[in-house]
């Protein structure tokens, strides 16, 4: 049970929050980079002549996809890696919540599974900044990423989708900040 109860601790009502939240998110990435990762795939494949001259002068597949579809191979990337990281995150909390009728053994062996999960995540990190392409670390993935969409959907000249996405957006950033502050005395038993 994810609901924060008004008789909990403040980090148990935060660390449930935060466990729906990465839950919730981890699935959107999820489903969001097989979506991009689809529409580029039938991008790619519906214009095979026009990619095939193109490919000339690429060393690689992916060099390709880079030069010509860049956000949309760090869309995929990212979405699919934040996603994971997203889930064991959640995973994680989730065995860090005390639960009840929980042993001290039960306990031990749930606070061990979720360091574990923390490590795996600094693991695949790691793995993942070794056997990059065309970026150092997975910070300048992010970096490069957020500067293409400030630049693809932004910036002018606007795109009329925006007027739907930005206020959208918006509206995300509050409700979550509003989720994420209510107070346990607003709630009811």
């Amino acid at each position: 049970d994810f609901a924060p109860k008004k008789n909990e601790s403040k980090w148990v009502r935060i660390a449930k929050q935060s466990c729906r939240f990465l839950l919730l998110s981890s699935f959107a990435l999820e489903t969001l980079s097989i979506f991009v990762g689809t529409v580029t795939g039938n991008v790619l494949l519906g214009h095979g002549e026009q990619i095939a001259a193109k490919a000339i002068g690429y060393t690689s597949p992916l060099a390709l996809l880079k030069h010509h579809h860049e956000i949309n191979y760090l869309t995929i990337q990212i979405c699919f890696l934040q996603g994971l990281f997203n889930w064991l995150g959640a995973v994680a909390i989730d065995l860090l919540i005390p639960k009840e009728g929980e042993t001290k053994s039960a306990r031990k062996m749930n606070q061990c599974m979720a360091t574990t999960l923390v490590t795996i995540s600094f693991w695949i990190t790691a793995f993942y900044n070794y056997h990059l392409n065309f970026y150092d670390d997975y910070a300048q993935m992010l970096r490069k990423y957020f500067k293409l969409v400030v630049q693809r959907y932004l910036c002018w000249p606007l795109r009329p989708m925006s007027l739907l996405y930005v206020p959208s957006t918006i509206l995300t950033l509050f409700m979550m900040w509003r989720a994420f502050s209510s107070p346990a005395e607003e709630d009811e038993e």
